[in-house]
């Protein structure tokens, strides 16, 4: 309590956590005896990798502020009812921003609160200059205020229960956190035993899930045509590469946790994760990160080059080390990770953005990746606009020049992106962000589950070999919709 009134004294929210060793919890097992019910809640998972990526899982809800967009049209609601509209895109933008009066706290280096959310694609048009095709169905941005957390530390084995407090701490809000803590310590501990008995989630079988096969929104030879579309304006020196999407979808009527923990079992990924707004799901077992920060450090962690997997450890190796040597490849990949340094450097102190891993393989469940991490030190407030305008969408799902493959992305692609190639994680109160990118994602509205697979298309692409790529990457969401597995 002594810290705690020291601190209030300098910040403006001061967090409090309670926390136990459990010894491989499964987040998920607790999330969804907590939250199963509620109108908008979150779950961030790290699956199989290094401790950089793997370290944390994140869970919660919202029963606070949310903000929306549609288009520039921003509208801020609490406990549901609408509070605010904005005319203003940046004035809606610095409710985002890291509060200026809450200082780090060293005793939890992290994330401990403050905005949940998503950017889908077409918030482009937010940052730049461009005009993309619509779909007033889906907003375009959704963060929901986060003052209440889980985060489990796979490495300590460590739960956290975590309150990010008030923006004006009281001496006497010390004393209500305890209470607070207590009562949900208490659900947590009722939780455990439930999981101990053999009683967690038991809707997970096989004969529980009845969904259809996806299909595509377009045909093969379509596809193809669009990827010899893309080769032209390469030609004819428009831009050097691009990725274009096809969209799968079929109808949905199932409970989105069971789908989530179907995906997260076939398709293990470092920045997954269950995000829910209401009628809105977000299920993903994305690979990639978009950017991160912590304190004035800025990464981002790129993604181009692709292989399936093989079930015969040589094939699987020599397709692992052809993607690695391939020459075209690794163009591509040298190029987009040139776009990202650009990116950062528009952010960053000068001369501070390097490579600090370059081309190394990362293995999924039906694919393989060529991956590099870029970093650099954040020049002092950095407003959430500017940094989304600098570095959003990643340069790996729209291609180079960014502004160019947009505007072609969205003369050949026949629907919305919507979530698909956008952004979600979070952002704190403190300067801590964290958001990945949009992909091996399926969205769920209005009774439909439905998800975007692209390729990157340069010069000397062969389009069968992209298609078939569209499809490679398809397959852990394929499987986890279909009810055969």
């Amino acid at each position: 309590k002594k810290r705690f009134i020291q601190l209030a004294a300098s910040s403006c929210r001061i967090p409090v956590f309670g926390e136990e060793k459990i010894l491989n919890l499964d987040p998920f097992l607790l999330f969804q005896e907590l939250y199963k019910n509620s109108r908008q809640s979150f779950l961030f998972e790290s699956g199989k990798g290094p401790i950089e990526t793997s370290q944390y899982s994140i869970f919660g809800n919202s029963t606070s502020r949310l903000l929306k967009f549609f288009g520039s049209q921003a509208s801020l609601y609490k406990g549901g009812i609408l509070e605010k509209t904005f005319t203003e895109v940046n004035e809606a933008f610095k409710l985002l921003n890291f509060e200026k009066n809450t200082r780090q706290i060293d005793y939890l280096p992290h994330f401990w609160g403050g905005w949940v959310g998503f950017l889908g694609y077409e918030a482009v048009t937010l940052f730049e200059n461009i005009t993309l095709k619509t779909d007033q169905k889906l907003p375009d941005l959704s963060f929901m205020e986060v003052e209440r957390m889980f985060i489990y530390d796979h490495s300590s084995n460590k739960l956290k229960f975590i309150l990010s407090g008030l923006n004006k701490t009281k001496e006497s809000d010390y004393e209500d956190f305890i209470v607070e803590i207590k009562q949900v310590w208490t659900k947590v501990e009722k939780a455990l035993k439930k999981f101990k008995a053999g009683s967690a989630y038991s809707d997970f079988k096989k004969d529980s899930f009845i969904s259809t096969t996806p299909k595509s929104l377009l045909k093969k030879g379509e596809y193809i045509k669009k990827v010899n579309r893309t080769k032209t304006y390469i030609a004819e020196g428009d831009i050097y590469q691009a990725n274009i999407s096809q969209k799968f979808e079929t109808p949905f009527n199932q409970d989105p946790l069971i789908l989530y923990m179907r995906l997260r079992k076939i398709n293990p990924s470092p920045f997954s994760g269950f995000l829910k707004f209401d009628d809105l799901v977000l299920v993903s077992s994305s690979p990639e990160r978009l950017i991160k920060i912590s304190d004035n450090r800025i990464e981002s962690r790129p993604i181009a080059g692709t292989r399936p997997r093989s079930n015969i450890i040589e094939k699987d190796q020599a397709l692992m080390a052809e993607l690695l040597l391939n020459e075209k490849e690794r163009a591509e990949h040298l190029m987009l990770v040139d776009l990202e340094r650009n990116d950062l450097g528009r952010l960053c102190k000068p001369g501070s953005v390097k490579v600090t891993d370059f081309m190394f393989l990362e293995k999924y469940s039906h694919v393989t990746h060529i991956v590099s991490n870029i970093s650099g030190n954040l020049l002092p407030d950095q407003e959430i606009f500017k940094i989304f305008k600098a570095i959003f969408p990643g340069g790996t799902i729209t291609g180079c020049p960014k502004i160019r493959c947009m505007e072609i992305i969205n003369e050949l692609e026949p629907v919305t992106r919507g979530p698909y190639s956008g952004s979600f994680g979070y952002i704190g109160f403190a300067p801590y962000m964290d958001l990945n990118i949009i992909i091996r994602s399926i969205i769920i509205h209005d009774h439909t589950a439905s998800f975007h697979v692209g390729a990157g298309i340069v010069a000397d692409s062969v389009p069968e070999k992209e298609y078939l790529e569209t499809l490679d990457k398809a397959a852990p969401m394929i499987e986890a919709l279909s009810m055969n597995e």
